[in-house]
């Protein structure tokens, strides 16, 4: 499996502190040079980006860094923010062996930020959720023609069915900061200043892989490394290779980065071995309370079917600009999508225009106020007054029943308002109608494409769910169709968003806020309260 990572600046010209055990500081050296930043990634895409060939230095050797190995003890947080150390996470007893913890444990170098940030999620460490232990194994790492080693499936696998669950082997900084204060000789070129940092990185992944189990230590060596020839050690060549960016642990923004300088670098003893597709057939997700990716088939794989990733962010990119995002890894892509680009680029195109909205919304289902199966026991009227203020703040306007009230008195605001029943029964045909016809398009698009475990094949389920549950108001007949997208949405989620992380806690706090939202109008709604 071929991946990659590394933003790394150099932002020379600060200072940086590093604590040692007893709590004393230590002042590195002002740096010499003030040069703008590097980003590795980006020149590794570059035509001959990953044959740069080591640069010499001659027997410049940069000054040791003081690399801080946390104690046993993970109570400790009175770290700085920009305080560095090795930490094992979660943290192990002293001489505990995989025998002793089969759920494994990671090597971090993290901050001082991020571990705050890693002990305060509620639960953690959870152990590691298993797939059904009363079936055969889903999976087996073999040599791929052509690709080295890859996972292929040992049994049929379900549409959504959890495949694995795994801690890293590493995580790394996904832009390593800490060499931001490092001193070099003025006459040092860019290039030179550059190999200078990736020597004393593979200095600090020594340090890191001898912090590991033997066995770890085995497995991370034998995994692919496609930067032999840019200047990157052995070590350092196979992080950058097999590290999956993951979520919840964030470092400051780098004026002139992209958002995911900020984040970390994972690296795994299998999911590690996957290789890519653009049109996958697993997908993954990080989950905070466990320390561990997810991995769930995203489609039915048959069994001794290869199990694919994507390695980029956006799969309906056009192929062009896939292929040099690829670039970075050594390889081109040959996928269906690839392989195709006359009949995938022009679906790519339409998806990114039927991923944009034509009428913001806001579910009724969401705000706990209007669920199909349970609206007729609810009584239709009070369900559809319940409702016109989501039809009403779908339109910009306020609650449905007080504008009603509001525009009587001629001091409502202008434009279309709530005044009857029949007013919401056509606001609500006129938005499902809006809403349906592009979502169900796009839907058909990304099965076509093979993107059914994407976040956009969830949000476009979700909005064929709300306009559905609209026409619901305006048509009894409706209600069934709204109900079976509703049921539609809602696995997709139980699948593909049942990882806690940073995105899942704010769509939750999201949902909170609505809710709240909601109740607080209809509790000011004289009208409803008549109901």
């Amino acid at each position: 499996m071929k991946r990659g990572f590394l933003n790394k600046p150099n932002a020379f010209g600060k200072t940086s502190t590093t604590r040692t055990d007893n709590g004393s500081s230590n002042i590195t050296q002002q740096s010499l040079k003030l040069l703008p930043p590097l980003n590795l990634a980006e020149q590794s895409r570059m035509p001959g980006g990953l044959k740069r060939g080591k640069v010499d230095v001659g027997d410049f050797k940069a000054p040791e860094l003081e690399i801080q190995i946390q104690a046993i003890d993970n109570t400790k947080l009175d770290y700085a923010d920009d305080e560095w150390f090795v930490s094992t996470q979660p943290a192990q007893s002293p001489g505990a062996t995989l025998s002793d913890v089969p759920d494994n444990w990671s090597v971090c170098y993290i901050s001082g930020r991020a571990k705050r940030a890693i002990l305060s999620v509620p639960g953690f460490p959870e152990p590691l959720p298993r797939s059904d232990c009363s079936r055969p194994k889903q999976y087996k790492i073999i040599e791929t023609p052509g690709k080295g080693m890859g996972m292929f499936a040992t049994r049929d696998i379900e549409y959504g069915e959890l495949i694995l669950t795994e801690r890293p082997l590493l995580v790394f900084p996904a832009s390593p900061r800490h060499m931001s204060s490092l001193a070099y000789p003025k006459h040092f070129t860019i290039d030179q200043i550059q190999q200078a940092q990736l020597n004393q990185l593979e200095k600090l992944m020594e340090t890191l892989v001898d912090q590991m189990p033997k066995e770890n230590q085995e497995a991370y060596k034998k995994l692919a490394n496609c930067h032999q020839e840019d200047g990157s050690g052995p070590l350092l060549g196979i992080a950058r290779t097999n590290g999956f960016p993951i979520g919840d642990y964030y470092e400051p923004k780098i004026p002139g980065f992209p958002e995911a300088a900020t984040r970390y670098s994972a690296t795994f003893k299998d999911i590690s071995r996957i290789n890519h597709s653009c049109r996958p057939n697993a997908c993954r997700d990080w989950d905070s309370p466990t320390f561990s990716f997810h991995l769930r088939a995203s489609k039915p794989i048959k069994k001794g079917q290869e199990i694919t990733l994507s390695y980029i962010s956006d799969a309906v990119d056009p192929t062009s600009e896939r292929q040099r995002q690829l670039a970075s890894y050594g390889f081109t892509c040959t996928c269906e999508a690839c392989s195709n680009p006359e009949i995938s680029d022009p679906r790519s195109k339409q998806i990114k225009e039927l991923l944009n909205p034509t009428v913001s919304m806001i579910n009724p289902m969401t705000l706990g106020l209007l669920d199909p199966a349970t609206a007729k026991g609810l009584g239709m009227d009070k369900a559809l007054l319940e409702s016109s203020s989501s039809l009403g703040m779908a339109l910009g306007m306020p609650g449905g029943t007080q504008m009603s009230k509001e525009k009587k008195k001629g001091k409502g605001p202008p434009g279309p308002g709530v005044e009857n029943v029949d007013d919401i029964f056509n606001m609500a045909k006129q938005l499902g109608q809006n809403t349906i016809e592009p979502a169900l398009k796009g839907l058909k698009l990304l099965e076509e494409e093979g993107l059914t475990g994407t976040i956009w094949y969830g949000n476009l389920l979700e909005r064929a769910s709300n306009g559905y549950t609209m026409m619901a108001l305006n048509s009894r007949e409706m209600d069934r169709e709204a109900m079976k997208w509703n049921q539609k949405s809602e696995r997709y989620k139980k699948l593909f968003k049942s990882a806690r992380n940073a995105k899942w806690r704010e769509e939750k706090e999201r949902e909170e806020k609505l809710k709240k939202k909601g109740k607080e109008m209809w509790n000011n709604d004289e009208e409803y309260k008549k109901l």
